[in-house]
């Protein structure tokens, strides 16, 4: 027990041990605002170091001879400003090994002067950096210098000298056991480091590897004998510049709190997405903050021990990653219920009728905690425009833009990406500061109460299924990895599903496990769908930026489970016994780096396609208006909800409209219904006012049948519609002109023999499955199209076909641009030559799992 007068903050903030954050990854470094936001944060936290080392900040590497501007000195003075009413030591490094000639006396004079500039700002910290560089010197300095070591020996020890700061810090260039030639102990280089470096300069180390999964009290041990002192850890546990379209929002795990006796310190090097950092700095933070960790015969969520005692706890602290994620999640949620404190750029465009997918569950939590106008993210308006052929595809999330030779993060202009042009629009500023003043209160909705309790929970759940989704380098979260081996699992025992039963009784006991696991997996994908309307509803801008594209990526891996799972369930599913998920990725190599993620693992999942790759690597469609949408099966009882889509079309005359939604039916849903296509998927948006479907696929998986079948179901449609065709009349009522040109310009021909198209016989031989598809091919639909497509392509490999074809109108020339542009390829024309056809091939499979089977 700590004694009565022990006071934990105080004796964090005044303890030596250096823990905190390093900005030190490549890509594009924070704004100072965020670094100041960051200050307050970690002094919140008692983290009280902050390492100043962005490696693509020009001034601190490439061009680290030039001295700072006015300018720049004025913004970093206000820099270390805020660090020091934030009681954080502000450490400058600077990184001069890609051309230093060590041995120069002009070289060391250049040295000095700039960081004798940065001292002038008031910065009494400082690190020299000598990490990812060559380890050949210059021929000068090889006269000079007995070894590489010697050279930074002699470079750090004078400038150490000639600063007399505060606290010193010394990166290596073999600052990994990976890199340590030939070995740990026998590194030639290591051991004169250790030797020769002044002992009150700190030296950092990234642990085994550059990103280390386990960190061990005796690996450091081992370090510390060879560089003669306690290291520093330069942990990458959290960094994700090595791939920019991950992001890593799990606990600090696998360092014990035993390694703070054997080390100086811990700094994060985090996410450069700032806003993405809150979980890891936070349980750094209950790291740092607890005594020991959670012993063996200790449970981490009992009554005794499910309390995480952190910085405000003057007893006994044990730190518990899962547990100190949960307390950090739950925080997280203020954040994205308060309007954003950071001066921020242009936010995504997202729609302010942004709807979430399950209804029955979102009731009166979504909305709660928003302005009643929901205009906190407003929609840029969509201009009729054509959209070039070689545009119509972006990457969702794509790669940062390589980082210009120019930048420089002190400079008065500098600021994240998608800056916002001065004449632009003002709405959504304006619809922000209508709700900055003050943190809208509780909200209820469709009459039915819920506790604050109650909101807090689902919130909770929300949130912790996406940071699961983003957890860490080396593994999933928990429930993540429950989500892929049950989703196996499923996978493999689906033809159970084709067994009928009536009641839960009746049940076998295979089939109940698969349901109980089903509940499991949706469940899960249910939080994680809604976590992306969360997030997009939030009024904090700032969140939303720089989360918002990862779970967009991971909203469109979710709702193409989720719809899937839903498909088996419905008993249409043959066994996949594929199994091609690695659950631990740990790796001396370091090949888990291309390995490892949500998006990935559910590429495995339906690597039964041949290019799952491609197909789920996301693409978007200008203009994007991002909602959250959900895919389900359909069937014939949706016929009506699903023609409802061309009431709103064409014309405002109600009868036309009716009449135009029966012949949409018949031409496009019911055939595929009676005609035996089980690969049916429909998308819906849903909101406070309930579903709306979007668009729609159906698949018939032999189409080659369903060629044969439409023959004598043309027969039918053509008595049904006998007087419409005939005598231009609907019942006794004769069709005016005006309606006679709208069926025309609606793409509903009044022939019958024209509704369908007459694909050739050689087509079903590589290409069998026939879909149709419905959408208006604009920002609302086109990405949910993508997404029904790969759905339906997805349960037609499940089941053994190897290829599916779609037709177009032949002089729709967008539509055929649009599918050509997400993969499909031109087959040719119909027999009847007013169709396009375009397929892809998916699969290629024994025929002992063929679609014949269905």
């Amino acid at each position: 027990m700590k004694p009565e007068s022990f006071n934990r903050r105080e004796s964090i903030q005044n303890s030596s041990y250096i823990c905190g954050v390093v900005e030190g990854f490549y890509g594009r470094p924070w704004t100072l605002e965020q670094r100041k936001h960051l200050f307050k944060r970690q002094n919140h936290l008692g983290l009280t170091t902050y390492l100043y080392a962005p490696k693509d900040d020009i001034k601190h590497r490439s061009l680290w001879r030039q001295l700072y501007s006015t300018e720049e000195m004025a913004l970093l003075r206000s820099l270390i400003d805020s660090a020091k009413d934030n009681r954080i030591n502000f450490v400058y490094a600077i990184s001069p090994g890609l051309d230093i000639e060590y041995g120069s006396e002009k070289e060391m004079a250049t040295l000095k002067e700039k960081l004798s500039q940065v001292k002038g700002a008031g910065c009494d910290s400082f690190a020299i950096l000598f990490d990812d560089i060559e380890v050949q010197m210059q021929k000068n300095d090889k006269e000079h210098f007995e070894s590489f070591a010697h050279a930074q020996v002699h470079v750090a020890n004078t400038i150490y000298e000639y600063l007399e700061p505060k606290a010193f810090i010394f990166c290596p260039t073999e600052y990994c056991q990976s890199r340590a030639f030939p070995t740990l102990e026998t590194s030639q280089y290591l051991n004169t480091i250790g030797e020769l470096l002044e002992k009150e300069i700190h030296i950092m180390w990234t642990g085994p590897q550059v990103i280390s999964r386990y960190i061990t009290p005796e690996h450091l041990t081992r370090v510390g004998s060879v560089i003669r002192r306690k290291p520093l850890i330069w942990d990458n546990l959290h960094a994700n510049d090595y791939d920019l379209k991950k992001i890593f929002m799990g606990p600090l795990t696998h360092r014990s709190v035993k390694i703070k006796d054997v080390t100086s310190g811990l700094l994060s090097n985090p996410n450069g997405r700032y806003e993405a950092n809150f979980i890891p700095i936070h349980t750094l933070s209950d790291w740092n903050a607890a005594d020991r960790d959670l012993l063996a015969h200790e449970s981490g969520l009992s009554e005794d021990n499910g309390i995480l005692f952190n910085i405000e706890c003057n007893s006994e602290t044990v730190y518990i990653p899962e547990v100190s994620m949960v307390n950090a999640v739950t925080t997280w949620i203020d954040e994205f219920i308060t309007p954003s404190v950071i001066q921020t750029t242009q936010s995504p465009i997202l729609s302010a009728d942004v709807a979430g997918c399950v209804p029955d569950r979102r009731d009166t939590v979504w909305l709660l905690d928003l302005p009643q106008s929901h205009g906190v993210i407003v929609p840029e308006p969509v201009a009729p425009i054509e959209v070039a052929a070689e545009n119509i595809v972006q990457e969702a999330v794509p790669l940062e833009e390589p980082v210009p030779s120019e930048l420089n993060s002190m400079a008065p202009d500098y600021s994240q990406p998608m800056e916002t042009e001065e004449n632009e629009d003002t709405q959504e500023d304006e619809a922000m500061a209508s709700v900055e003043d003050k943190v809208a209160t509780l909200q209820a909705f469709s009459g039915l109460v819920v506790t604050e309790e109650d909101v807090k929970n689902q919130r909770l759940a929300l949130l912790s299924s996406m940071c699961e989704m983003f957890y860490l380098p080396f593994e999933n979260g928990p429930r993540t990895t429950t989500l892929f081996k049950d989703f196996t699992w499923l996978m493999q025992n689906a033809s159970v599903m084709k067994k009928s039963f009536t009641e839960i009784e009746t049940l076998d006991p295979l089939q109940s496990e698969w349901l109980v696991r089903y509940d499991g997996v949706t469940e899960f994908l249910t939080n994680a769908i809604d976590a992306f309307f969360f997030i997009t509803q939030a009024p904090n801008k700032t969140v939303v930026t720089e989360i918002v594209p990862y779970a967009f990526d991971a909203h469109g891996c979710c709702v193409v489970m989720i719809a899937i799972a839903r498909w088996m369930m419905q008993g249409f599913s043959l066994d996949n016994s594929d199994n091609n998920i690695p659950y631990d990725y740990g790796s001396p190599d370091e090949n888990w780096i291309t390995q490892t993620g949500f998006k990935i693992n559910t590429m495995r999942l339906f690597s039964i396609l041949d290019d799952a790759e491609k197909m789920f690597t996301t693409k978007i469609f200008l203009p994007l208006t991002i909602f959250c949408f959900d895919i389900r099966p359909f069937t014939m009882a949706d016929k009506d909800y699903i023609s409802g889509m061309v009431t709103v079309m064409l014309t405002t005359n109600q009868e036309f409209l009716r009449q135009r939604s029966k012949n949409f039916a018949d031409r496009n849903i019911i055939p595929f219904l009676t005609g035996g296509a089980h690969h049916n998927f429909v998308c819906e948006k849903v909101d406070e006012t309930g579903h709306k479907p979007v668009c729609y696929a159906a698949g018939h998986a032999d189409g080659s049948a369903f060629s044969h079948f439409l023959i004598g179901y043309k027969e039918e449609l053509k008595e049904k519609y006998k007087s419409l065709v005939e005598d231009f009349k609907v019942g006794s009522a004769k069709l005016s002109p005006e309606h006679i040109e709208f069926i025309q310009k609606s793409q509903t021909p009044i022939e019958i023999e024209d509704w369908f198209p007459k694909v050739p016989n050689h087509i079903f031989e590589r290409y069998p499955a026939w879909v149709e598809t419905y959408f208006g091919l604009d920002s609302s639909d086109a990405y949910p199209m993508m997404k029904v497509l790969h759905v339906t392509v997805i349960s037609l490999a499940m089941n053994g076909c190897p290829g599916y074809f779609v037709t177009i109108a032949e002089d729709d020339v967008m539509r055929q641009k649009y599918f050509f542009a997400i993969g499909l390829n031109d087959l040719g024309i119909t027999d009847c030559r007013r169709f396009r056809i375009m397929g892809q091939t998916l699969c290629n499979l024994s025929s002992s799992s063929s679609s014949s089977s269905e």
